[in-house]
């Protein structure tokens, strides 16, 4: 018997270390002498889960359930083994089984889970309310919980779950990164902004924070005459939106070094005054200090009346009247803009098909110009014979929205689904029309047709989810009014 529990003890050490294989090495030694040993069975099933043995974790917890077939903790993790399988009705057996022998919270939690991935949004929110009840302080359960009602947007419910997770666990990341999109949502910038800073904690946020042998910067120390680098993340939309504070940094009397994404690089050059940019992976001048350009609004304290939004974007002059000779001056000349990405995690609802269009190209007397650059480009040939789309060849060819920038200078208007030709058609300060869905992302607020970001941007948000037929149709009014 000391042998066994030498043997116990050690395992259980490695165990607590994550030295699993070694942990594995003891708990096997235990079986050879003692083959039906409950609770090591039940740690080396645990630990093949996590070594990626999935048939031999599911046997082990197999051979304990023969011993024991009223332990719902071993129907839940063998339910865990199936649902990471995708063998989803295994897992849901499982799941339901030991939620019947005692409303075992661990299974109401991971069923819940599983509900939620397969898109059964109130069947999961019951079963996130049984294990909150079953354990008043599960953290994650409420915080699951209000990751679905913000799916449903539920955002004042899925706001009280969030800040029920802080009350359990001040420091909880994801519950505070995910309360900044409804703080931001509804225009609480200070707050959101705040919060924000939690992303780079956050399990939900997949940009890994930057590590410098600098200090950075708190938004309170004095930065005049100091050397600053301010470094761009996330996407190139993202990277236009928020390139606009930098000039408020400057203003401060600060140094600028500005890092950029390399497909951003030229633009930003040409658009810029900024003295010192760099793309990301250039060896970079000496700095005293850093920040990342998205946190500068919560460290300049930036609120929903203070937001700059006049246009900080600006093509040179010869630059642009190269694009004059494409352009008709008798009819008003719009470029339009469909599609964003094909990621659903970033495009779910943003975008809108191209023929779309065909009632707006009726106007009379205005021309569309294409905006579309790769993705979404395959609809053009699917509208040839319904309405007439200007295809400027080689657009961007050198680097990208450079020609794209100084063609929309000359434009009247741009027509734009919610991506980075948004973003680069309002920091020039042309006039702008978004189309959005219901619920949008958290940058266009709730309720609102014009954007505090863009002074010359009008919003048409969906009013039904999905249905595009309606903005359309009030875009057409509009525009028929604008070009009278």
């Amino acid at each position: 018997m000391n042998t066994i529990k030498k043997l116990i003890d050690e395992g259980i050490a490695f165990h607590k270390n994550n030295k699993l294989h070694d942990a594995k090495i003891k708990y096997l030694k235990v079986l050879k002498i003692d083959p039906r040993n409950f609770q090591i069975m039940k740690l080396l099933a645990l630990i093949e889960y996590s070594l990626e043995n999935y048939s031999n974790s599911l046997n082990l917890f197999s051979e304990c359930i023969k011993a024991k077939p009223n332990n719902s903790d071993i129907y839940s993790d063998r339910a865990v083994v199936y649902h990471k399988l995708k063998e989803i009705k295994k897992a849901e057996k499982d799941y339901l089984k030991a939620i019947d022998i005692d409303n075992n919270p661990n299974a109401l939690f991971n069923y819940a889970n599983l509900l939620r991935e397969n898109n059964r949004l109130n069947e999961a929110v019951v079963n996130y309310n049984l294990s909150i009840k079953a354990k008043p302080d599960f953290a994650n359960a409420y915080l699951n919980r209000g990751l679905v009602k913000f799916l449903q947007n539920k955002h004042e419910e899925a706001l009280t779950d969030f800040n029920a997770v802080i009350k359990i666990n001040s420091n909880h990341a994801n519950a505070h990164f995910l309360k900044s999109a409804i703080e931001l949502r509804k225009e609480n910038l200070i707050e959101g902004f705040k919060n924000y800073e939690w992303r780079w904690k956050s399990s939900l946020f997949f940009t890994k924070i930057r590590n410098f042998n600098k200090r950075t910067w708190d938004g309170k120390e004095d930065i005049k005459n100091k050397t600053i680098l301010l470094y761009s993340e996330q996407g190139l939309g993202d990277q236009i939106h928020f390139i606009r504070f930098v000039n408020l940094i400057i203003k401060k009397g600060a140094k600028v070094i500005v890092e950029v994404d390399p497909r951003l690089l030229k633009l930003f050059k040409h658009t810029t005054n900024f003295k010192n940019i760099f793309s990301q992976g250039d060896k970079l001048p000496n700095f005293d200090l850093h920040c990342p350009i998205m946190s500068l609004p919560y460290k300049l304290k930036i609120d929903i009346n203070s937001i700059p939004n006049e246009p900080y974007l600006k093509c040179n002059t010869e630059n642009i009247k190269k694009w004059e000779k494409l352009l008709d001056k008798n009819h008003k000349n719009i470029g339009i803009n469909w599609q964003g990405g094909v990621d659903p995690r970033q495009d779910a609802g943003r975008s809108f098909r191209l023929d779309n269009f065909e009632e707006i190209s009726k106007i009379k007397d205005i021309k569309l110009f294409s905006l579309q650059k790769i993705n979404g480009v395959n609809q053009i040939e699917n509208i040839k014979d319904k309405f007439n789309l200007n295809i400027i060849d080689n657009l961007d060819k050198n680097a990208p929205f450079v020609d794209t920038a100084e063609l929309i200078s000359n434009l009247d208007l741009v027509i734009t689904s919610d991506t980075s030709i948004a973003h680069l058609s309002g920091a020039l300060g042309k006039k702008t029309f978004l189309l959005i869905q219901k619920y949008a992302e958290w940058r266009w607020f709730e309720n609102r047709s014009d954007s505090p970001w863009y002074s010359n941007m009008k919003i048409f948000r969906q009013k039904i989810d999905g249905d595009w037929d309606s903005v359309f149709s009030a875009m057409k009014d509009d525009l028929i009014k604008l070009f009278k």
